[in-house]
C-alpha cells in the first residue's frame, strides 16, 4: 500500500509519520467537540452528590482502571449542579488532562467529569475506541503539549490541535478488532503466567521445606551414607569454635561463652547425619552499626548496606550510601565474601529477607537494620541462605519478632538461638545444587515488562497502518 510522506497532509494537521494514501492526518477539532469538566463549589459537601443524579468521573476513578468503557465513577452529581452542555453522550472519549495526563475511556452512557478531563464528543464516522487506543499510544505526545510548573495540564485548545491519523471508518473498525484480539491474547498469557507464578511460588515453598528437612536429598543420602552422626558433627563444630576463640589474641583474658543450644521441643526428627543446632552455634551473628548524623562525614567514609539493598537472594546496589567507619569500627562492621545479610526490620511477610554478600563492593560495611550471619567452615553460606528464606516464607521469623508501627523486628537476641537444621557439608552443597536446578524460571518482572512492550509495539504498528490489512 502506498504511503503519504510524513511531511504531506491535506487537512492542515501536522503529519507525525508516514501513513497509507487513503488515511489523513486530522486535528481533534476536525472530528470531535472538546468538552471540559467541572467540580461543584465546596466539593466535600455531601449535598453535592446524589445517587439518582448524573454519573461523575474524576481521574482518581481511573487509577488502576483497566476496562475500555465506563458507566460511572464513585459518585454522581446532584442534578441541579450539572450543566447540560457538560454532559457527555454515550461513545464520548474521556481523556484525563492532569494528574496524570492520558487516562482514557469511552462512556457507555451519559456522563459528566470533573475539571481534570478534556473529553471528545465524536462525530459520525469515527470509532471512539480507535481514538482511545491512539491516546493510549500517545501519552508522551499529550504531555509534550501540556503546560504548567507545579503540575502539567493539557488545555482544551491544545487537545483540539492534536494530530490523529484517521483511516476510513471500516479500516478503523478493523484495526480496533485486531488490537482487541491481540490484547486479549496478551491478557490470557499474563493470566496464565500469573497462575504459573502462583503455582511456582507454592512449589518453591514446598521445595524449601523439603530442602531443610532432608526430603529433597533422600535419594542422594542413601547413595552417600553419613560418615559421622549429627551429634558428632555438632561436637566437632563446637570444638572448632572454642579453638578459634582461644587463638584470637583479642580474646585474651576473656571468658568463652558457649553458644545457646536450640529448643528442640516439638521439632521434627532429622535424617541420619543431621543435627539440630542453633544459628549462633554454626555462625557468628552480629547487628550492624547504627546510623546517626555524626557519621555522615569523616575521614573514613565507606559504603554500607541497609534494608533497601538486601533483596531475596540478591543485592540491589543501585543506591548505596556512605557513612564514616573508623579503622576499629571497620574491623567489626566490614563484610566478607559469603556473609549472609538479613533484614532486621521489615514488613512482617518480608522479615528476615536474606542475601549473600559476594564482595560486590570493596570495603563495604552494614547498618543496624541488618543482621550479619558469618558461617563457620562447616556451613555453606548458600545453604544458610536457603534455611533463612524458608524461615521467611514459612513465617518462622515472625514468631520470633516484635511488631511496631506495621514493621516487624527480628532482634539479634531472638535470631541467634533459633534452631538450625544442619546436614553434613557435602549434603548442604547437594541441597544447594538441587534447589537451584529445580527453581530455574523466567523472572516475573521481565515477563511483565515484555507484555507492556508488546502492547506498545502493537499500538505503534496499528497507527502506522500495519494492522489495517
Amino acid at each position: 500500500m502506498a504511503r503519504r510522506r510524513a511531511t504531506e497532509t491535506t487537512s492542515g494537521a501536522e503529519a507525525r509519520w508516514p501513513i497509507p494514501d487513503n488515511w489523513t492526518w486530522m486535528h481533534a477539532s476536525q472530528f470531535a467537540r472538546i468538552v471540559g469538566g467541572s467540580t461543584p463549589p465546596h466539593a466535600s459537601d455531601p449535598a453535592n452528590y446524589d445517587e439518582s443524579g448524573v454519573p461523575w468521573v474524576t481521574p482518581a476513578d481511573l487509577s488502576g482502571y483497566k476496562k475500555s468503557t465506563i458507566l460511572r465513577g464513585r459518585r454522581c452529581l446532584a442534578p441541579h449542579l450539572v450543566r447540560r452542555d457538560s454532559i457527555l453522550p454515550p461513545g464520548s472519549v474521556l481523556i484525563s488532562s492532569r494528574a496524570p495526563i492520558g487516562y482514557c475511556v469511552v462512556s457507555k452512557n451519559e456522563i459528566a467529569t470533573n475539571q481534570g478531563f478534556r473529553s471528545l464528543v465524536i462525530k459520525a464516522g469515527i470509532n471512539p475506541f480507535y481514538i482511545r487506543y491512539y491516546i493510549l499510544n500517545s501519552r508522551e505526545y499529550l504531555e509534550d503539549h501540556a503546560n504548567g510548573t507545579t503540575f502539567k495540564e493539557i488545555s482544551g485548545s491544545n487537545v483540539a490541535d492534536l494530530a490523529f491519523p484517521i483511516p476510513p471508518t471500516e479500516v478503523q473498525d478493523r484495526i480496533v478488532s485486531r488490537i482487541d484480539a491481540l490484547f486479549a491474547e496478551i491478557d490470557e498469557g499474563e493470566a496464565a503466567l500469573a497462575r504459573a507464578r502462583e503455582g511456582l511460588e507454592t512449589y518453591r515453598r514446598s521445595l524449601l521445606k523439603a530442602a531443610v528437612t532432608g526430603e529433597l536429598t533422600a535419594a542422594w543420602r542413601a547413595a552417600h551414607p553419613a560418615r559421622e552422626s549429627g551429634a558428632q558433627l555438632l561436637a566437632r563444630i563446637l570444638a572448632d569454635r572454642r579453638a578459634a576463640w582461644r587463638a584470637d589474641p583479642t580474646h585474651k583474658g576473656k571468658t568463652y561463652k558457649e553458644p545457646a543450644a536450640p529448643d528442640t521441643a516439638g521439632l521434627p526428627e532429622l535424617p541420619e547425619g543431621w543435627v539440630w543446632a542453633s544459628v549462633e552455634m554454626v555462625g557468628d551473628v552480629h547487628l550492624g552499626r547504627q546510623r546517626t548524623p555524626a557519621f555522615h562525614f569523616g575521614e573514613h567514609m565507606r559504603p554500607y548496606l541497609r534494608v533497601a539493598n538486601v533483596m531475596e537472594g540478591y543485592l540491589d546496589l543501585t543506591d548505596v550510601k556512605e557513612m564514616n567507619f573508623s579503622p576499629s569500627e571497620f574491623k567489626i562492621y566490614s563484610l566478607k565474601y559469603g556473609d549472609v545479610l538479613l533484614n532486621e526490620g521489615q514488613s512482617p511477610e518480608l522479615l528476615g529477607r536474606p542475601s549473600i554478600y559476594r564482595e560486590e563492593i570493596d570495603g563495604c560495611c552494614f547498618q543496624n537494620t541488618l543482621i550479619r550471619f558469618r558461617a563457620t567452615r562447616h556451613v555453606s553460606p548458600e545453604y544458610a541462605e536457603i534455611v533463612f528464606i524458608h524461615y521467611m516464607k514459612s513465617r518462622r521469623f515472625i514468631r520470633e519478632s516484635r511488631i511496631t508501627t506495621n514493621l516487624a523486628h527480628l532482634s539479634h537476641g531472638r535470631f541467634a538461638p533459633m534452631e538450625f537444621p544442619l546436614p553434613p557439608l557435602e549434603e548442604q552443597r547437594e541441597i544447594v545444587s538441587c534447589l537451584q536446578e529445580a527453581t530455574q524460571t523466567l523472572d516475573s518482572s521481565e515477563a511483565n515488562g515484555q507484555a507492556s512492550t508488546l502492547r506498545q509495539s502493537i499500538l505503534a504498528a496499528a497507527f502506522r497502518g500495519d494492522l489495517a490489512r
